[in-house]
């Protein structure tokens, strides 16, 4: 975790590192202080120089408790500003702006989203002229194919706001990818492409440590990927893509 912060935090000016997101999942037993000072030894080192946008998993919030009262408590999360949380922090958002492109990025953590589609929905009609960035713990397996929460989340909240260009999640292991291409008005061309990708290389057991550069390119609107981990030097194949780098083409 210590490595995973310090390079995090060396690569801010060299990459142009404007966020660090999370989709869940940064302990094991999110009642359990001791895990939480151990993430901290990767947030503590960049946290006052980047802003940091994470959603729970269903270990933040304790696999048998499934109570977010200890994930809400975070820093991080508390103080959010209400404006920008739905109940204190099960959903967030935040916007900023990078190469001439308004972003959006909003998530809603484990077993939060059904409740908070609505809230979801008018945040994205708030801010239509942004790009739409959506993070959520469980969306799509390795295959593609999408989880429950998934399924519901693409129908209600994807696929009628034009304005969603890219679904990131974890959960399930290791990583995968999915493609939409959806017509918007009716007219029978298709007008957007949704790319969704999975990232989770939690059973990798030694070889860990790992991050997801995104790296957009404001000109070709395009999105290059690649996974490295700090602590053990590797850079680590994407199951879908077949590479250790590859580039989301008409990404956003």
């Amino acid at each position: 975790m210590e490595d995973m912060g310090r390079w995090i935090a060396e690569q801010r000016v060299p990459e142009n590192i404007l966020y660090v997101v999370q989709t869940g999942d940064m302990v094991d037993n999110g009642f359990v202080p001791k895990q939480w000072d151990i993430f901290d030894e990767c947030y503590n080192q960049f946290k006052d120089d980047i802003p940091y946008f994470a959603i729970a998993g269903n270990h933040d919030i304790g696999v048998k408790l499934q109570d977010y009262s200890a994930y809400l408590a975070r820093p991080n999360v508390s103080s959010i500003p209400r404006r920008n949380s739905f109940e204190r922090g099960r959903a967030v958002y935040a916007t900023f702006e990078a190469g001439g492109t308004k972003f959006l990025l909003l998530g809603a953590g484990w077993q939060s989203e059904e409740m908070s589609v609505d809230w979801m929905n008018q945040v994205l009609k708030e801010y239509k002229d942004s790009v739409a960035i959506l993070l959520f713990h469980s969306y799509i397996f390795m295959d593609g194919s999408y989880t429950n929460q998934g399924q519901m989340l693409f129908e209600q909240v994807v696929k009628p706001n034009s304005n969603v260009r890219l679904v990131l999640s974890g959960h399930v292991s290791v990583s995968g990818a999915r493609f939409e291409e959806l017509d918007d008005n009716g007219d029978g061309v298709n007008d957007r492409k949704v790319t969704a990708m999975l990232y989770n290389y939690q059973d990798f057991m030694d070889n860990c440590g790992q991050l997801r550069l995104l790296t957009f390119d404001p000109i070709a609107r395009s999105i290059d990927v690649m996974t490295y981990s700090p602590y053990t030097g590797r850079y680590f194949w994407d199951d879908y893509f077949k590479t250790v780098e590859f580039t989301l083409e008409d990404a956003f």
